[in-house]
């Protein structure tokens, strides 16, 4: 029996974008004159996880065993209904549909199709051959999202040449920038923080120590890539970490910038604000803090405690803190449209892992100068804070200076991540040591 959701009879689904290790995708087709192909899917049962309902659909729809690939993103809550004639026998308004991508362990393993007459034939295609009319109209939509949340990008009609596609296939390390759109906030999206797991690892399939070797590997990368930065003397990077109190701010800069350059890095830890501060407009002490030409600044707090604090607390009345994202906004388009590039980072941790690591600077004579009082009164407001959070993330995710939502509980994974994230950006902004104005070798050190 299919599960109907608590709310409205929609029915529960579990569908897969399959890729292999080359990046293509996995795609079946209808059987007849149907010219329509799909993404392997099906209905959740009764008592089964839609974790177990991707595996059982998948193995019965195409053939391939949990064994042959990992699951590296996840994206619940997409809902498409059914066409009206459809209705009309089925008690079902349409699938409620967890999309998740799947990544094979080899290239493109050979499907089998016997046990389900699902696809008539299925076949491997790289992204930017895929095109919305391929697939079901009342499908669209939600493959659309689907792809591009995953993929940071919509289909697209054009047809790349075959010299591209070739190049794209032979570079299966350029997965690693499609995945981290797991994390992002889509601008103009409705936000649910709770779609976000704060003990996610669905990017990183090794255990603890083997991340530490592909975290020092992004270490050494980010590194070279801060050197050329600092030398063109072109770009601004702008980090922004906000958290829960003990979610892992101060850890983070610590590790991930650990090998760059201090004289590249301006890292501020923005408190509550002085009087002379106050006395000036809430962006004032912020403005001056921005990064340079050459320079990676990191915001451990921000602009945006002057929202979140403001409101859970009631310093001001609601006005205030509510016209103030207009002015957040303002200010961060006006720093984009100077060149700089804007990371903001949401660290999530549950509220389980916040008693565990508050305990632990309690138990820590190393760590008891971290521990202030206020952090209990805020704990005591954390429905009233992931609200708040909500609320400003959703409102503030914008294409030039987008969120991302990093799952902080475990420390190495959020390391891991955020490496990869910065290391990626920064990769698509073409640093390079300037080129010198004078001849190398027509020069003579004198003796």
């Amino acid at each position: 029996m299919d599960t109907p959701s608590p709310a409205r009879a929609w029915r529960i689904n579990a569908a897969a974008i399959i890729m292999d290790a080359d990046g293509y995708i996995l795609l079946g087709k209808d059987h007849g004159r149907n010219p329509y192909w799909h993404f392997p899917q099906g209905g959740v049962i009764k008592n089964e996880s839609i974790e177990r309902a991707l595996a059982r659909e998948v193995w019965e729809e195409v053939g391939l065993r949990p064994s042959d690939y990992n699951i590296v993103a996840r994206l619940p809550g997409l809902r498409y209904k059914y066409p009206a004639n459809h209705r009309k026998i089925t008690r079902w308004v349409g699938q409620e549909q967890t999309y998740f991508l799947v990544r094979c362990k080899t290239s493109r393993p050979k499907t089998d199709l016997h046990r389900s007459p699902e696809f008539a034939k299925t076949k491997w295609v790289l992204l930017q051959d895929i095109k919305l009319e391929m697939f079901p109209k009342f499908k669209r939509k939600v493959i659309k999202d689907a792809l591009t949340q995953f993929f940071g990008k919509p289909p697209t009609a054009n047809r790349p040449s075959a010299e591209k596609r070739v190049v794209r296939a032979a570079h299966p390390s350029t997965l690693t920038s499609y995945t981290m759109n797991r994390y992002l906030v889509p601008p103009g999206k409705k936000l649910r923080l709770k779609d976000y797991p704060t003990d996610d690892k669905s990017l990183f399939s090794g255990t603890k120590e083997e991340s530490l070797v592909e975290f020092d590997k992004l270490r050494e990368e980010l590194q070279e890539l801060q050197k050329k930065l600092f030398a063109q003397h072109k770009h601004k990077i702008l980090v922004i970490l906000q958290a829960m109190d003990a979610g892992g701010k101060d850890g983070c800069v610590k590790h991930v910038f650990s090998r760059v350059d201090p004289q590249g890095l301006h890292v501020v830890p923005f408190k509550k604000p002085t009087p002379e501060e106050l006395d000036h407009d809430f962006l004032w002490r912020v403005h001056k803090e921005v990064p340079t030409k050459g320079q990676i600044a990191i915001f451990n707090r921000s602009h945006y405690e002057d929202i979140i604090a403001v409101r859970v607390k009631k310093i001001f009345p609601d006005p205030v803190w509510k016209r103030r994202y207009k002015h957040v906004l303002d200010f961060e388009s006006m720093l984009a449209e100077e060149g700089t590039t804007i990371i903001k980072l949401f660290l999530n941790i549950s509220k389980e892992e916040q008693k565990k690591r508050l305990e632990s600077r309690l138990q820590d004579p190393d760590k008891l100068w971290k521990f202030c009082m206020d952090d209990l009164d805020d704990r005591n407001r954390w429905d009233e804070f992931q609200t708040a959070y909500q609320d400003l993330i959703e409102k503030t995710s914008t294409p030039e200076a987008p969120w991302y939502i990093i799952p902080g509980d475990r420390k190495w994974y959020r390391n891991l991540v955020v490496a990869r994230l910065i290391v990626e950006k920064l990769r698509h902004l073409q640093l390079a040591f300037p080129t010198p104005n004078f001849d190398p070798a027509s020069i003579s050190i004198p003796d």
